[in-house]
């Protein structure tokens, strides 16, 4: 039931795109456009992306942490599953309880949009409904699992480590529900007088559960409850919980990401990574090594399509390890260029961490896409480099060029002509002004739509993939944002964030120590956890700090992406080196490890520049 919801949402997701390009193309044809399309858009995308999140929650996509995870045993780590399952279908029943809470107002007092006088009340029963859908899908979730628990049998065998862990999140997260419970008045006052103090024990908390592989959207969400109940109030935190991810989901430019999530699913469908390793080897192979440059800007060309570094990791290195295994390439060199070309997935635009980014910063998304152009560009130059290096220093690491590739080049160009001429309208179009983000998201989903039904990739099982792509995807990142909004509003609050900042600014250190402390705890991050994940517990207090020492936005934007993806090839907890390992068992994780070391070289350098140089990333967005 909630596969075929999901696929009527995704489906609406994918007509309201081609209803934005008719109104694009009557805008440029006949100088007319449909009167607040916006408004109706808003709608639409709000209910069909709420809906995504039932079929979430029934594939259970929610972002874990499994930092611990070989360190505990099977009969623990069913019972967190248990305590997970709980707290979703917490999370669900009470945006559902206060969703509807909200439409019965609406509804009473005639609340409606501003331009169309659209009734707001329907849309937010919508949005109730599918979170009252999503909650039952958990209370069915919970019971599969306690019934699993039940037949888990043997010693758990769980490290001392994680036991610690578990301890110390229930004398934390227990002792202050029980406060709470019992004592509400003191516990109100006690945060009110030191938010700072109760800020550090949410994040304290937060990444107790973290590491105990509890999902985070669900994390983030009670402890912003918990935490903002002290200052408003149970039911004021809660509606505003509900209310703050009614009002994310009808937000004009909320569209975006799932039709440009759209746009990569059709793009794989319809065969863009074959064509771009094609186009790169016709280009690049008669130079030694050159089926790595290949690798690397097929990586690029893809992560123009996909947004997404795994994404991109796993697609290429389905494809170009066989073909470098098979030129004689060593193993080295050739999982290393797919681990590090994977991590250009999230940084060429248009990305959807660059797009989640944007809307937790109040960000132009446009901006971000223009000013990663020059940086993803240096990226791709300095893993280039640093192929050439491993090339020259070993030349057994690679074979001699293939000096017939470039007979080769037309047929390539011809076959990633569409991909280019799509990426070049996406982007070239916003950079240009002639339409927004959110109309440039449509007018890629559109177009990879057509691409693959040209090239007669649509079939039943192919559109399905599509869907449950799309569905999955969006389902995870918006549960992280909707627990991201609440936990940001419980540390920005109490002042949290301002008290930071003071204290930083009181420190007799110049702004670029400081901001170098920060690349170092984002490497760090990065080497641990999934880039959204780093996003939505940082954001909060890092944000007002990179404004107060000076550094813009944009700037702090691309830097920072820069940063938390070198995490995905840094040992030892790099997911990249993973892919690659389980794409190809044989190959030792050591043998990855050591060839990524160029990369990471590399992409130290990069960061150099970029701080150094911060017009790598303002200049273009000023040129707009």
């Amino acid at each position: 039931m909630t596969g075929v919801i999901s696929v009527i949402s995704i489906t609406a997701a994918l007509l309201g795109a081609m209803t934005i390009v008719v109104d694009v193309l009557g805008r440029w044809l006949f100088g007319t456009s449909v009167f607040a399309l916006n408004e109706i858009m808003s709608a639409i995308f709000a209910i069909a992306i709420a809906f995504t999140l039932p079929a979430g929650a029934a594939s259970r996509v929610n972002l874990k942490i499994d930092l611990l995870a070989d360190l505990t045993g099977p009969r623990l780590s069913a019972w967190l599953r248990v305590v997970g399952s709980v707290m979703l279908f917490v999370f669900f029943a009470i945006l559902a309880w206060r969703l509807f809470g909200l439409a019965l107002r609406y509804q009473d007092q005639g609340r409606a949009s501003a331009l169309l006088q659209l009734p707001l009340a329907p849309t937010y029963f919508a949005i109730a409904f599918a979170m009252a859908s999503a909650a039952i899908v958990q209370v069915f979730n919970t019971i599969e699992d306690v019934a699993s628990d039940v037949t888990v049998i043997g010693s758990d065998r769980t490290h001392p480590v994680v036991w610690t862990v578990l301890a110390s999140f229930v004398v934390l997260a227990g002792g202050t529900l029980l406060w709470v419970f019992t004592n509400f008045d003191s516990y109100a006052t006690a945060v009110m007088l030191r938010p700072g103090t109760a800020a550090i024990i949410g994040f304290v908390i937060l990444w107790l559960a973290v590491l105990l592989q509890l999902p985070l959207a669900t994390v983030t969400a009670l402890i912003g409850i918990v935490g903002t109940m002290a200052v408003v109030g149970g039911g004021a935190s809660m509606n505003t919980f509900a209310g703050d991810a009614a009002d994310f989901l009808r937000n004009e430019q909320v569209a975006t990401l799932p039709m440009f999530l759209i746009m990569g699913a059709f793009a794989v469908v319809a065969g863009v990574s074959d064509d771009l390793f094609r186009l790169g080897n016709a280009l690049l192979g008669r130079f030694r090594g050159g089926l790595a440059y290949a690798t690397i800007a097929g990586c690029a060309g893809f992560g123009a399509v996909s947004g997404n570094s795994i994404a991109t990791s796993a697609t290429f290195g389905r494809m170009a390890l066989p073909a470098m295994k098979q030129a004689g390439y060593a193993p080295s060199l050739s999982t290393a260029s797919v681990a590090a070309g994977g991590t250009l997935g999230a940084l060429v635009p248009p990305s959807g961490v660059i797009i989640l980014f944007a809307l937790l910063t109040e960000t132009s998304i446009g901006d971000l896409f223009v000013a990663a152009m020059i940086p993803a560009i240096l990226a791709v130059l300095l893993y280039f480099g640093a192929v050439f290096v491993v090339a020259r220093m070993n030349p057994d690491a690679a074979p001699e060029a293939n000096s017939g590739s470039l007979s080769d080049l037309l047929p390539a160009l011809k076959g990633s002509f569409p991909v280019v001429l799509m990426f070049a309208v996406v982007i070239g179009g916003l950079y240009g002004g002639l339409f927004t983000a959110t109309e440039s998201a449509a007018v890629g989903a559109v177009s990879a739509f057509v691409l693959a039904f040209a090239r007669g990739k649509l079939n039943r099982s192919s559109i399905l993939q599509v869907f449950s792509e799309t569905t999955a995807t969006t389902a995870m990142i918006y549960a992280l944002i909707f627990g991201g909004l609440m936990f940001a509003f419980f540390i920005n609050l109490g002042g949290a964030p301002d008290m930071v900042s003071a204290r930083i600014a009181s420190i007799d250190a110049r702004p670029i120590l400081i901001l170098t402390l920060l690349i170092v705890i984002y490497l760090l991050l990065g080497a641990i956890m999934d880039s959204f994940g780093v996003m939505i517990i940082t954001l909060p207090v890092v944000t007002p700090i990179i404004l107060d020492l000076g550094y813009d936005m944009l700037f702090w934007g691309i830097l920072m992406l820069v940063v938390v993806e070198i995490g995905m090839i840094t040992p030892p907890f790099g997911m990249n080196l993973f892919i690659i390992k389980s794409i190809d068992p044989d190959v030792r994780l050591g043998t990855v490890i050591k060839g990524v070391v160029p990369f990471i070289v590399a992409d130290f350098l990069k960061i150099v520049l970029l701080v150094a140089f911060p017009a790598l990333a303002l200049w273009l967005p000023s040129t707009m």
